[in-house]
């Protein structure tokens, strides 16, 4: 398997489909009609060299084309409407994702001390967090969670998970930036009942400073029809950082478009990611002819 060389991976070029976004939904301009002019843009083919298939080099359906980009924008919409939301309304709202994502396999929440839980940034990532520290909760008797986070611009989303967790199901969440002396505090913040969650997705590239902090790698398979896939290396510190604390770690991933995973990593298991090219939220980094094709033996692990 060949996998990419990280530096001519990913376009960190401002004409990105995601920095458009971002950009149309800036101050006052953040609306539904903003939303809908962004997708009659799209369909109007005005964005075509900004789009996932002229990123990611390879011959994918109009249908698959449109879906990505559309979580891009619903995933810069999101916030603006999670804010205009009741707390009852965010509660079915966050819940909701159990309509479309099933529990495709459930392993390892059993154990005994903190839980260490690896994830990556997919479009649906703080419904599906929101469900396990909920289910942790009532299940695992988990009354803390802590989301490790880069810090760098704010995240209305995750202010509105922490209220509600609070609020409905009882469970403390603490925002944990990774900067400055943040592993002495994660340590003494750590109980036997805290669940931490960490975005191990982040290209090397687009987090220069988290890349020199945390000199681990991953590996993500971005998935799309069997046998398909590219491969991308992220920053990771999560061997390190859960042996330090004493912590089970599991992975959180996405075989496909419909499903979760949740499994230990250990000696046997494989410690790469899965997610489908058009769900995660980081395709538009991707270059257009610089990525490897992951064979098909690991495509659909």
């Amino acid at each position: 398997m060949n996998a990419i060389t990280p530096s001519s991976a990913f376009d960190l070029t401002p004409d990105r489909f995601d920095t458009f976004v971002a950009s149309a939904f800036a101050g006052n301009r953040a609306s539904r009609h903003v939303r809908d002019r962004l997708i009659a843009q799209v369909d109007g083919g005005r964005l075509d060299h900004m789009l996932l298939r002229a990123r990611s080099g390879l011959t994918l359906s109009d249908e698959v084309n449109r879906k990505a980009a559309l979580n891009i924008i619903d995933f810069a919409f999101e916030p603006i409407v999670l804010q205009g939301m009741s707390a009852d309304q965010t509660v079915r709202y966050l819940g909701a994702v159990e309509n479309t994502l099933r529990v495709h396999e459930a392993r390892g929440l059993d154990g005994f001390g903190p839980l260490w839980v690896d994830t990556i940034h997919h479009v649906c990532v703080f419904s599906v967090l929101f469900q396990l520290a909920a289910f942790l909760g009532k299940n695992r008797g988990f009354s803390q969670a802590v989301l490790l986070h880069q810090g760098q611009r704010p995240e209305p989303r995750l202010r509105i998970v922490v209220d509600i967790l609070r609020r409905a199901h009882g469970i403390t969440l603490v925002l944990l930036p990774l900067q400055g002396h943040w592993f002495p505090r994660l340590a003494r913040l750590t109980t036997p009942a805290t669940a931490i969650f960490y975005l191990t997705d982040m290209p090397p590239e687009a987090f220069p400073q988290a890349a020199r902090r945390q000199r681990g790698r991953s590996r993500l398979l971005l998935t799309h029809e069997p046998g398909v896939a590219l491969q991308a290396e992220t920053v990771s510190g999560s061997q390190i950082f859960a042996r330090r604390l004493g912590a089970t770690r599991i992975m959180l991933d996405y075989p496909s478009t419909d499903s979760v995973r949740i499994r230990p990593v250990g000696a046997d298991e494989s410690t790469a990611s899965l997610c489908p090219l058009e769900d995660w939220v980081f395709w538009p980094l991707l270059g257009v002819a610089q990525q490897a094709i992951v064979p098909d033996d690991f495509a659909h692990r």
